[in-house]
């Protein structure tokens, strides 16, 4: 049985260890923020018609490790395009807020030069497994947060200098004893391309990110995602990281997330 970042409790959502964040075990990870509101949003209203195309998540500001509350509520609902809205309050207080664009799915027959294409990284098979930021711990044992669920084959970079490719999995589900959907399982991977991409700037500094905008024109198939991260910062001290996402199909999306410079302390 895989371990869970939340376990409901009527309207709230409790966090389990496995939401620490690597940066302070006191907050919440972004990936935990970020699969929460999918989880939550795709159980808003859902219909199978609809399929989510962008999920933007602002991190308002750091999440406690509390008890949260996530409140969604349909903004706009077309006939094509729908938008809903999530926010999540921990102790009465805005920390995240999202929105996901829906659009109803239309079947229709693409001509050859509009089918989407592209070559796959190399793995996830014949590549050797690894922890995320070393987040898997000793054989047999779990440690706290949510990298040490993660999976990783790396296929190249992820050295703190800008840059990285590797195929992740994340074994934890997002709410105990509710399913992870494609969607919600997204929410999760899509806070990771800051972390491959890290970009180390002397002095103990990283980067945070300050939000995560979600974009897929499929949902995937499998669990094996592969992130292909490049990050850009500007000595303003501001940046953002782009990511390229896989599955073993071939592309199926992207990550875009703006970047603010903190401290590289990792606290137990």
């Amino acid at each position: 049985m895989k371990d869970a970042l939340y376990h409901r409790e009527g309207k709230l959502h409790v966090p389990t260890e496995r939401t620490n964040s690597p940066w302070d075990s006191r907050l919440l990870h972004g990936g935990a923020i970020a699969g929460l509101m999918a989880h939550v949003i795709d159980r808003h209203e859902p219909d199978p018609e609809w399929r989510v195309l962008r999920l933007t998540h602002d991190l308002c500001r750091p999440a406690p490790r509390v008890p949260l509350e996530v409140v969604t509520k349909t903004l706009r609902a077309g006939q094509r395009i729908q938008l809903i809205q999530a926010r999540m309050l921990a102790d009465g207080q805005e920390v995240a807020r999202s929105t996901a664009l829906r659009g109803r799915v239309q079947p229709v027959e693409l001509p050859e030069h509009a089918i989407v294409t592209g070559g796959v990284p190399p793995g996830p098979e014949g590549l050797a497994p690894e922890g995320f930021l070393g987040g898997r711990g000793q054989p047999g044992k779990r440690s706290p947060g949510l990298n040490a669920a993660i999976e990783m084959r790396r296929v190249s970079g992820f050295a703190f200098k800008g840059e990285g490719t590797a195929w992740l999995r994340i074994e934890a589900d997002v709410v105990a004893g509710e399913p992870t959907t494609a969607i919600s399982y997204m929410g999760m991977m899509s806070d990771f391309g800051n972390g491959i991409g890290q970009l180390y700037l002397g002095g103990k500094m990283g980067c945070i990110n300050a939000d995560i905008d979600l974009h897929l024109n499929r949902y995937p198939d499998g669990e094996w995602i592969c992130l292909e991260s490049h990050t850009h910062m500007e000595a303003t001290g501001l940046g953002t990281t782009h990511t390229r996402l896989y599955d073993t199909r071939g592309p199926i999306g992207r990550v875009d997330q703006c970047l603010v410079l903190r401290p590289m302390q990792f606290l137990g």
